[in-house]
C-alpha cells in the first residue's frame, strides 16, 4: 500500500509547525527529540490501520473537516468486478438469446399447433393471428422456415420472430398494456457483380454448367432473349453466350444469384445483346445497347425448353387420323404436365374442349392475334372465359387430349383470323427507352456493356 501527499493535521500541529530556534540545552533537546519520536510512532500506526480498514456505514460525522486525517490511497483495481451500462446490457441480451426457443416448421405445422405445443394460450393465437397485414403472412408458413420464441416465467408469450427469409424478419412484442404491435425488418444483401461465359458443345445448360453458371442464371438467360431466340430450334453446336450478373452475399456468405445486368448471345454467327435498365421513374426492364425493348408483344415459344416435333405446313400426315391434312400451329413435345405459359397479354375468349384440339384456350391481344393452345392436360387455377392474362403467365399444362399420340402442346398464331407460322412471323415490338430518358439510359448501362465488351475481347485473344 502507498501513502501520497501525506497532511497530517490536528490540534498539536502547531508543535509541528514551529520555526523558532530554542536556546541550546540538553533537556530541551531531550524533549524536542522525544516528541519527535512520538509523531513518527503515531504515523507508523496509522500506516497500519488504514490497510486493515474496511468502511463502515456512513453516520453522522461532527469532526470538523479541518480537523480530520487527509490522505490518498493507491485503491485494488475494480473494473474486473465492475460491469459498465454496455457490458449489463449485453449479459441480459445473452441471457434472453438463450430463452428463446426456435421452432422450425414442418408439413402441417399451423401457427396455433406450434402455439398450442409451446403451451402459448389460444386467445394469444387469435390475437397475433388478426393483429394487421404484417401477421397475416403467418396464415402462409412454409416447412422449413423458422419461427422464434420468447415466453415470460408465466409461460406469457414476450416476443416472436417469423423469419419468412433470409432478407426478412416478421418481429412481435407484448406491450406494457399487454397488447401487441408488429414490425418488419429488412436485411440487404451485399450485391457483387460477376461476369461468366460459356460456348455450346451439346446443351445450352451443359455449356452453363461448365462456366459455373447457376440454372437459375440460364433460364433467366433464356427469358431475356426468348423473344428473338427459340432455345428449343435455334440453338446451335457454337453459340457463345455471356452474362454479367449479381451474385448475393450476406455476412460473406453467398445466398443466391441476384439480377442479370447485361448478358449476349451469339446465335448461328447473330449476336444479340441485352443490359437492365431502370429510367427515373423507377421502372425496369431488359433493353438492347441502343435502348430497345428486348420484350415483344408475344413470346416466340409458350413452352421452355421443348422440342418441336412437328411445323407449320399446308399438308402434313395426321398419325390419328392416317391422312394428309394441313398443319396450321406448332408441336411442342414435352412431358405430360410442363407448364404452358400465354405467349402475350390479352383476354382468354375461349377455354373448353373444342373437337380435335381437346382441352384448349383461346386468347385475343388487342385487335388483330389470337393465340391457340391445345391438347392441353388441364387449366391453371383460376383461368376462366373472360379473364385477362399477362404475358409469361402460366395458364394450362401439356397432355394428350383430343386427336393427340401423345404428349405435346399444339400452338396457333393468328393476324387477322388468318394462321400464320409461330416460327417465322414478326412479332410486333414493346416500347424502347423514351427518348427524353435516351442520355440517362447510357450513362446507366456502359459499364456493364463495357464489361460485355472486355469478356469479348478476352475471348477472342484466348480462341486465337
Amino acid at each position: 500500500m502507498n501513502f501520497q501527499d501525506l497532511d497530517f493535521k490536528s490540534d498539536r500541529a502547531a508543535l509541528v509547525r514551529h520555526q523558532q530556534v530554542y536556546p541550546s540545552s540538553s533537556g530541551l533537546r531531550m524533549k524536542f527529540l522525544i516528541k519527535l519520536l512520538l509523531v513518527a510512532t503515531a504515523i507508523i500506526l496509522l500506516g497500519f490501520s488504514a490497510s486493515s480498514w474496511q468502511p463502515a456505514a456512513k453516520g453522522a460525522d461532527s469532526t470538523r473537516k479541518s480537523s480530520r486525517l487527509h490522505y490518498s490511497l493507491e485503491l485494488p483495481e475494480l473494473i474486473d468486478s465492475i460491469l459498465d451500462d454496455s457490458e449489463a446490457a449485453q449479459a441480459l441480451s445473452a441471457a434472453d438469446d438463450n430463452a428463446w426457443e426456435i421452432v422450425t416448421i414442418k408439413s402441417g405445422d399451423t401457427l396455433a399447433s406450434i402455439f398450442s405445443s409451446a403451451g402459448i394460450p389460444a386467445a394469444t393465437t387469435h390475437q397475433i393471428a388478426g393483429l394487421n397485414e404484417h401477421t397475416k403472412s403467418l396464415r402462409y408458413i412454409k416447412p422449413g422456415q423458422k419461427i422464434h420464441l420468447l415466453l415470460d416465467d408465466q409461460n406469457r408469450l414476450r416476443q416472436m420472430k417469423y423469419v419468412p427469409d433470409i432478407t426478412k424478419t416478421l418481429s412481435v412484442r407484448r406491450n406494457e398494456d399487454q397488447s401487441f404491435s408488429s414490425q418488419i425488418l429488412n436485411y440487404q444483401l451485399d450485391a457483387f457483380p460477376v461476369f461468366r461465359e460459356g460456348v455450346i458443345e451439346t446443351s445450352l445448360f451443359e455449356a452453363a454448367a461448365e462456366g459455373n453458371i447457376s440454372e437459375t442464371i440460364v433460364m433467366e438467360l433464356a427469358n431475356i432473349f426468348g423473344w428473338d431466340i427459340d432455345f428449343s430450334l435455334d440453338i446451335r453446336r457454337g453459340d457463345r453466350f455471356g452474362v454479367v450478373y449479381n451474385e448475393l452475399y450476406k455476412d460473406g456468405v453467398k445466398i443466391r444469384d441476384g439480377r442479370i445486368l447485361a448478358a449476349e448471345f451469339v446465335n448461328n454467327g447473330r449476336l444479340y445483346k441485352a443490359v437492365y435498365y431502370t429510367d427515373p421513374k423507377g421502372d425496369g426492364d431488359y433493353f438492347d445497347e441502343f435502348g430497345k425493348s428486348m420484350r415483344k408483344a408475344f413470346l416466340r415459344s409458350p413452352v421452355k425448353f421443348a422440342r418441336v416435333s412437328s411445323r407449320f405446313s399446308n399438308k402434313r400426315w395426321h398419325p390419328v387420323l392416317s391422312k394428309w391434312r394441313s398443319h396450321k400451329g406448332v408441336d411442342y413435345a414435352a412431358a405430360r404436365g410442363t407448364p404452358v405459359r400465354a405467349s402475350g397479354d390479352g383476354k382468354i375468349t375461349f377455354v373448353g374442349t373444342k373437337g380435335g384440339y381437346g382441352r384448349a384456350i383461346f386468347i385475343q391481344h388487342g385487335g388483330r392475334y389470337t393465340t391457340v393452345y391445345g391438347h392441353l392436360n388441364g387449366y391453371a387455377r383460376g383461368v376462366v372465359r373472360g379473364k385477362r392474362v399477362k404475358q409469361g403467365q402460366i395458364i394450362g399444362y401439356v397432355g394428350s387430349s383430343g386427336l393427340a399420340s401423345g404428349p405435346h402442346l399444339h400452338y396457333e398464331f393468328r393476324v387477322n383470323g388468318v394462321h400464320r407460322n409461330p416460327l417465322t412471323v414478326s412479332l410486333p415490338e414493346a416500347k424502347p427507352v423514351h427518348p427524353s430518358y435516351q442520355e440517362h439510359f447510357k450513362r446507366n448501362t456502359r459499364a456493364y456493356l463495357s464489361m460485355l465488351e472486355l469478356m469479348d475481347t478476352t475471348l477472342a485473344e484466348n480462341t486465337s
